[in-house]
Formats: C-alpha cells, structure tokens, sequence
C-alpha cells in the first residue's frame, strides 16, 4: 500500500485540476462544526439558580408566543435551504471522486463530464446520506438523553445521585463516540467512492464498505492516520502562515479604530474583502485534496502489491436535458 504516494499524488491532482475545488467545497468532506459553549454565568445577588431558570425559561416562552409567525417563516426557510444544499452536496460529492478517479487514471475529464455524473447519481448519493444520517440517529439520541440529565443535575444543585452516574455515563458515551463514530465515518468515506466508482445502490454500498473495512482494517486504519498526521501538519503551517498575515491586519485595525471608528470599519471590510476569497479558496483546494486522497485510497485498499490497480474506461452519464 503507498500510503506516501497517494498523499503526494492527491495533493498534485487536486492542485493541477482546480474545478475539483469548487465541486469539492460544496460538497461537504471536508466540513467541520465548532460548539460555543457559554464559559461563565450571570446572576444576580440574592437569586436561586432555580429562580434565574424559571425567570428566563418565562422569558423565552413569552418571546416565542409573540414571534410565532416569523419563527415559523424562518424555519420553513431553513428547512427549504438545508435541503438544497444537502442535495447540492450530494452532487458535489459524487462529481469530485468520479473526477479524482479519472485523474487518477490519467484519462482526461473536466467540470462538465463530472457534474454530468453528480447529477446522474444524485439520488442514490442523496439516498445514501440519509442512510448515514439514520445510522447516525442512536448516537445522537444517547448524547440527548445525557444532556438530559446534565440539566436535571443542575436542577437539583448537583446532587450527587444524579452526578456520579452522569460522570460515568458520560466517559461511556464518549468511547461510543469515538468508536461507533469512526466506524460511521469509514463507512461513510467508503462507502460514498461504492456508490460512485463502483455504481452501487445506498445499502449495497454501506455493506460494500463494511465489508472492505473488516477485510483491510489495517490498511484502513493506516490511510486514516496518515490522514490526519498530514491535517495536522496543514493545520499547523495555516496557522503559522495566517497568524503573520493577519496579525499585522489586526494591528492596522486597532490603530484605525483609535483614532476614528469610521475608519475601523473601512479597514475591516476592505481586510474582509482581501482575506474571504482567500479563506474559500484555501476550503476548496483542502477540501478537493481531502476528497482526492481518500479516492485513491479506495481505489487501492482491496489490492493485492506490487500490481497496479486497474480501472474500467469511464462511460458518461445522459447529458440532462
């Protein structure tokens, strides 16, 4: 297994073939979440924590019976473009591993071929997502049920029949997690390539996958550390690199802004307008890479070395009309 040469080789064909960055930011691999969690209270002197909640809880309740139309509104529009993009994804997805595939197989292939099969496999792809997303339902009803009792624990002031098993209960949803969740992802990353390349329907390709999983746990669990030893090293040259680019920025912010606020804001949208193409541009080409690598990895997990793997001809999709 060349796990060096697909690392070298993902990062050439993302950086040769620069439609994949487009395809691959909207398509979602590379994505990542970050949780804002409230680092200290405010209280009033004299008030149970009891009262604070019950006060609040009145509050919200109230604010929400008087903003019920609009709430609605932006729900259904949430939902309306949550879906879109989730869709959009689909297609993004199944175009950027077809066009790594082919790149990867030195055959020429470009935007339209490639979003010619995203369209052409959109539904199995959508098909498949959902199925990830329902594998994905038990873990997160567990992790529900224990925010649960984080907030009984802090209604009864912490009271330590409810916080010893909340403690354990937690470093047991935590293993889950992390085991239940890599198992999720391997079958995701996998199983997403079986759809595309191998053409398989959404529960073919989770059973594809897991099946490949168990047969090259070795190989897969390899692929995957070397995955994230190269994210690591990237996210720490970002860093280095972004902190002498914005450090500088951020000083000639806060020079304009003591002498003149308008200034400031001038300052800040123009630096907004130079650094956000950047930062897509940046999103795309990882994202592309990110994508390409597992690709090939796919492509190379279930052979025998030293032989070369071989891959049928690419036949295109009807062009929709």
């Amino acid at each position: 297994m060349p796990y060096w040469s697909i690392v070298t080789r993902s990062f050439r064909i993302a950086w040769n073939h620069k439609y994949l960055w487009l395809l691959a930011f909207f398509s979602g691999e590379a994505g990542s979440s970050s949780f804002n969690i409230p680092s200290q209270s405010y209280g009033q002197p004299g008030r149970t924590s009891s009262t604070d909640l019950s006060a609040f809880w009145e509050q919200v309740t109230t604010w929400v019976g008087d903003h019920l139309g609009l709430l609605l509104a932006l729900a259904v529009l949430w939902l309306v473009v949550l879906i879109a993009f989730f869709i959009l994804g689909a297609v993004c997805e199944a175009a950027t591993i077809r066009g790594s595939a082919e790149h990867d197989a030195e055959r020429p292939f470009g935007l339209g071929l490639a979003w010619r099969t995203g369209v052409h496999l959109m539904w199995v792809m959508v098909r498949f997502r959902l199925l990830v997303v329902a594998l994905n339902l038990p873990l997160v009803a567990l992790i529900v049920v224990w925010v649960l009792g984080l907030i009984a624990a802090i209604a009864n002031n912490g009271s330590p029949g409810i916080v010893v098993p909340l403690v354990l209960g937690g470093f047991l949803l935590l293993l889950v997690w992390l085991v239940y969740g890599t198992y999720l992802f391997f079958l995701d990353r996998l199983g997403t390539r079986a759809v595309v390349l191998e053409e398989l329907k959404a529960t073919s390709a989770i059973a594809r996958a897991h099946r490949l999983l168990l047969k090259r746990l070795g190989r897969t669990l390899l692929v995957w550390l070397v995955w994230i030893g190269v994210s690591l090293v990237v996210a720490i040259a970002l860093a280095c690199v972004s902190v002498l680019l914005v450090a500088p920025l951020l000083a000639v912010v806060v020079l304009a802004s003591s002498g003149n606020s308008g200034a400031a804001i001038a300052v800040g949208v123009i630096l907004a307008i130079i650094l956000l193409p950047i930062f897509f541009v940046l999103s795309g080409f990882l994202a592309a890479q990110t994508s390409t690598y597992w690709t090939l990895a796919f492509r190379r997990l279930d052979i025998d070395y030293p032989p070369a793997p071989a891959y049928p001809a690419f036949v295109p999709p009807p062009a929709v009309r």
